[in-house]
Parts: structure tokens; C-alpha cells; sequence
């Protein structure tokens, strides 16, 4: 391995690392999906047995967990919007290159044409996208830090009632499960009977 890296091994080790990040981030808000679907499953079963303790705790813990989905849904969003950003600003770089290049064709035909002042704009233009993957840099910081404070987990992320909902309806799925069985075996045994008079 060369001991200086040339500008295009640094930008593809730069993507590399953008798009296992991004992997990473979805990986683990997987993850929370299925904590998520666990706990209220857990939920389900304490309410059902009358453990008002451990549906608190579970209550909390499925608040925990979707309040950091959210914020990691966010993260992701974010990033994902800087490298569209990133993308697009390489591609203007690439055009000012481009533009260069033309220019310095022209130049060699045409002598009068200014070179030095092509170069000038295009170094402007160059630090202008520079500048703007700083503040890219900068926000997905600022980004990182605010999403996962405190705060993420206050009632303005996901509520009680919002949790309160989730369990409800697990309960009310599986009681209705439950009524159905017991019409089936119930005119199940009907039919049977008739059967019988015949």
C-alpha cells in the first residue's frame, strides 16, 4: 500500500465509509423494529395477566424504543439527503472541470483568450463546494448531537396514549381470535348433533 494516497483512492474510501454508515443505521433501526414488536407482544401478556408492574416498565421501554427509532430515522435522512448533496456538487465539479479543460483547448487556438481568469473562476467555484462539505460535516455533527439528548425520549416523540393504542389493539386481535375459535367448535358441535338426529 503506496504511503500517499492519490484524490480518487481518498474519495472512494470516503464513499465506502458513507455507505456502511448508512447500512449500519438501517441495521439497527431493524433491530429496534423488532425490540419494538417484542415488547408489545410482552405488553400484551402483562395486561393479560394483570402485572401492572411490568407494563409500566414495558410501557417505558417500548417508548425508549421507538423514540430512538425515530431519531436514527432522522439521522438517516439526513445523511442520506448530504450525500445527494455530495453527489450533486460532484458533479458540478466535474462539469467545472470540463470547462477547463475546453478552455485551455480554446486558449491554444485562440491565444487571446483569458486562461488565467477560467482558472480563477474555477478555483472560486472549488472552494465554494469545499466550503459547502465543511457545513455538510458540521450539521451531520450538530445532527448527532441533538438527536439523540434527552429530549428524544420526552412525550413530544411518542406518547403514552400512542403506546397505550399499540397494546390495546394486540389485546383486542387476540381476543377476537379467541371469540373465533369458540363460534367454529360451537357450530361445529351443532352440526355434529345434527347429524346425529338424522
Amino acid at each position: 500500500m503506496g504511503l500517499f494516497k492519490s484524490k480518487e483512492e481518498r474519495k472512494l474510501e470516503r464513499d465506502m465509509e458513507i455507505r456502511k454508515s448508512l447500512s449500519e443505521i438501517k441495521r439497527t433501526i431493524r433491530g429496534l423494529e423488532k425490540h419494538e414488536t417484542d415488547y408489545i407482544k410482552k405488553a400484551k401478556r402483562a395486561k393479560q395477566i394483570g402485572a401492572q408492574d411490568q407494563l409500566t416498565f414495558i410501557k417505558r421501554s417500548i417508548k425508549q424504543t421507538a423514540a430512538q427509532k425515530k431519531a436514527l430515522e432522522r439521522q438517516l435522512l439526513a445523511i442520506e439527503t448530504a450525500v445527494q448533496r455530495k453527489s450533486q456538487m460532484e458533479a458540478h465539479a466535474q462539469f467545472a472541470k470540463s470547462l477547463v479543460v475546453v478552455s485551455k483547448a480554446i486558449s491554444e487556438v485562440f491565444a487571446d483568450v483569458n486562461l488565467a481568469e477560467t482558472q480563477k473562476n474555477f478555483e472560486k467555484a472549488m472552494a465554494k463546494a469545499e466550503t459547502f462539505e465543511q457545513q455538510v460535516d458540521v450539521f451531520l455533527e450538530a445532527s448527532q448531537d441533538t438527536m439523540f439528548n434527552e429530549q428524544a425520549y420526552s412525550d413530544d416523540i411518542v406518547s403514552d396514549k400512542e403506546i397505550d393504542a399499540l397494546i390495546e389493539d394486540e389485546v383486542a386481535h387476540d381476543e377476537s381470535k379467541s371469540m373465533d375459535v369458540d363460534i367454529e367448535k360451537g357450530l361445529g358441535e351443532i352440526e355434529k348433533q345434527l347429524r346425529q338426529k338424522e
